[in-house]
C-alpha cells in the first residue's frame, strides 16, 4: 500500500517518522511488506495513521491487535495529503514543505 503512494523504503522511514514520531529502518518496511519482519501492534497503528486505513480493517486482515491507543490528532488527514502529493515533482513538493514549515513559526 505504501508502494501505491509512491513511497519506496526510504521515504516510508522517514513519512513513518514525520507522522509518529517513531522510527523504524527503511529495510523494516521492506521486511513486513515481505513477510520476512513481524508486525508489530505498534507498527500496525503507525500504518494505520499514514496509509489511511483504520486499525481495526488492518487487525481483520493481519490478526495483530493494534495496541489500546489510536493515532492521535496530529496524525488527521495525512493520509489523504500523502495521496494527493504522489504525482508532484520533487521541486513542487520542496515548495509545499517549505511552505508548511513557514506555517508552523
Amino acid at each position: 500500500m505504501a508502494r501505491n503512494r509512491n513511497l519506496n523504503w526510504t521515504a516510508t522511514a522517514k513519512t513513518f517518522q514525520a507522522v509518529t514520531g517513531r522510527y523504524w529502518s527503511a529495510a523494516t518496511y521492506g521486511g513486513v511488506g515481505h513477510g520476512r519482519i513481524q508486525l508489530t501492534p505498534e507498527l500496525l497503528l503507525d500504518f494505520s495513521a499514514v496509509l489511511g486505513v483504520a486499525s481495526g480493517d488492518l487487525a481483520a486482515v493481519t490478526g495483530i491487535e493494534p495496541p489500546g491507543a489510536s493515532p492521535g490528532p496530529a496524525t488527521a488527514g495525512v493520509a489523504e495529503l500523502i495521496w494527493d502529493v504522489r504525482r508532484l515533482a520533487a521541486s513542487q513538493l520542496q515548495q509545499v514543505s517549505d511552505l508548511a514549515e513557514s506555517m508552523r513559526k
